[in-house]
């Protein structure tokens, strides 16, 4: 109770500066978050704490038939995502100030039995006007072959390429992944992924189609099918490495695929304790729409400073063999540097934030600032970002 009071008396504080509800109530989350945080260390449910056993029964209602136990067939249970966020930033062509939806999804997950599952995610309207439901995020059909090997079929959720990008949205540690891993972006697409575990090691291998029809983004069959591989083994108890390939024929119908024809990223994620790093090698072939290779690195630290605050860090550096073969993402930094400077061939960015997890990546706060120097086709540029996020999934 003590804690919803000084919530409430926060968001009188921060009303006067703020006044977008949206915008004041992540802010007083973020701020309400570092004031009250616990001691001890953690980034999961905490187990027995009072507040977690409150919202584990508000996650449990998320389940509409069956039992967790799967004794009872079919286990349907409801899913469901909203990522909201406030940012600001400063560049040397333009300041502003924003919020905005970033995801809202609702859907379904339907197991059958023990062995086969249905699962679907709709993408919601996010701003007044858009449809109720736009079109599917994804649409997967998985079935256990057995204990080791599992096969999914549909419009599948992007398998693992590059660390980041693989990383589900609910549970990447920044706010916005890394440039380099956002420009080998690849929407759900459909195919066929087949996975198989044996000891230390994890293989996977996937053939994919590029495109998607207009309406509901299902698959469609008018793009060249792409092949995908990865490989992966936990060398320590507490690092896994891991090699991603996807090798894209270049045809212009795969829409959802980046223009790259080959793609490769050796990753890496290490815990330990309160501790953790992941590292990414990323090369990638670029088609002639490209305008030219992409090459980069980015190391990500992150420490747990108590039970439910986190602290992340983020270097990024890209490079590209040609004098454009870089573009600036359009969300943040496109808009703020000057006409005619989002191409270029040198790109740096440090990312220092604090996420807040009050029951996991379930329900937390997210806040990062961010500073990008870029070498653009007209001279050197840079850009000052501040964000606060509140997401949350069932």
């Amino acid at each position: 109770m003590m804690y919803i009071q000084n919530l409430q008396k926060i968001r009188q504080i921060t009303f006067h500066f703020w006044p977008n509800k949206l915008i004041n109530l992540t802010l007083s989350l973020v701020i309400a978050a570092l004031l009250f945080s616990a001691n001890a260390y953690a980034e999961k449910p905490v187990a027995g704490d009072p507040q977690t056993d409150v919202f584990d029964g508000l996650w449990d209602s998320a389940v509409l038939y069956g039992s967790k136990s799967g004794e009872r067939f079919p286990f349907i249970k409801a899913r469901g995502r909203y990522h909201g966020q406030v940012f600001k930033f400063d560049g040397d062509g333009d300041a502003a100030t924003d919020s905005e939806s970033r995801r809202i999804r609702l859907g379904l997950d339907v197991a059958f039995t023990d062995k086969l599952e249905l699962s679907f995610d709709f993408n919601m309207g996010r701003q007044s006007g858009d449809d109720f439901i736009e079109n599917f995020d994804f649409i997967s059909l998985s079935y256990a072959i057995d204990d080791n090997t599992e096969l999914s079929v549909g419009k599948l959720r992007r398998n693992a390429l590059t660390r980041e990008d693989s990383t589900s949205s609910n549970n990447i540690l920044t706010i916005e992944r890394s440039l380099l891993a956002s420009r080998f972006f690849m929407d759900n697409v459909g195919g066929a992924y087949i996975e198989h575990e044996k000891d230390a090691w994890t293989f996977g291998g996937g053939i994919l189609k590029g495109s998607t029809e207009e309406d509901l983004r299902l698959p469609s069959l008018d793009g060249a099918t792409m092949f995908q591989a990865n490989i992966a083994n936990q060398i320590t108890d507490i690092t896994e490495i891991r090699l991603d390939y996807l090798h894209n024929p270049g045809d212009p119908n795969n829409n959802d695929v980046e223009p790259y024809r080959h793609v490769i990223s050796l990753n890496s994620s290490t815990r330990s304790g309160r501790w953790g790093l992941i590292t990414d090698v990323i090369y990638a072939a670029g088609l002639p729409e490209a305008r030219g290779d992409l090459f980069g690195i980015v190391i990500m630290p992150h420490y747990m400073l108590t039970q439910r605050l986190q602290l992340v860090g983020r270097y990024t550096w890209s490079g590209s063999n040609e004098a454009n073969g870089i573009r600036l993402l359009n969300r943040y930094d496109r808009r703020a540097v000057p006409e005619g400077f989002e191409f270029g061939d040198r790109h740096q960015e440090i990312y220092a934030g604090l996420n807040y997890y009050f029951y996991g990546h379930k329900l937390k706060v997210m806040s990062g600032v961010s500073y990008t120097d870029f070498d653009s086709v007209e001279g050197n540029t840079s850009v000052v970002t501040a964000s606060a996020a509140l997401r949350f999934y069932f």
